[in-house]
């Protein structure tokens, strides 16, 4: 039989956490939160850059093929798949390129991409306009029309 000196002892070493110990968990995971949300934010809004990439390729590729039937390029979106592109969050355009007016029969096209407006690819200040013209040339701009390298 177990006496009650010999009980207490066990119950002693059935204690839950201090709250002193679990403040210190929950700061633990509130630092990690505040570093990792921002990080995984910016590595969400990089990789829904490659819906402007898709979008911009296969109106390249819908340009190319209205070429080899009629000799020009198209400069209405419609023809190319809509303004849209797949996932929402790209605007896409088709201009002549800067500077040249646009012909009765375009030689030539420039493709624009920029974010939808309500889009969380708005917050992409890096990268606020991604193009691919008819030589397939891709260029990137910022925020303030700046060119930029790492958007392709």
């Amino acid at each position: 039989m177990i006496d009650k000196q010999q009980e207490l002892p066990m119950i002693k070493n059935l204690q839950g956490f201090t709250l002193i110990e679990l403040m210190i968990v929950v700061a633990i995971i509130g630092i990690l939160l505040a570093v990792a949300t921002p990080s995984y934010q910016q590595y969400v809004i990089e990789g829904r850059r490659s819906d402007a990439h898709t979008a911009l390729a296969s109106a390249a590729a819908a340009q190319e093929r209205i070429y080899a039937y009629s000799y020009a390029y198209s400069m209405d979106t419609n023809d190319l798949g809509g303004t849209a592109s797949i996932n929402g969050f790209y605007t896409i355009s088709v201009s002549t390129p800067e500077g040249s007016p646009p012909p009765a029969a375009p030689q030539q096209f420039t493709l624009r991409a920029v974010p939808a407006s309500g889009s969380a690819q708005t917050m992409d200040t890096n990268c606020q306009a991604l193009t691919l013209n008819h030589l397939g040339e891709r260029a990137s701009f910022d925020a303030s029309g700046n060119a930029t390298t790492d958007c392709w």
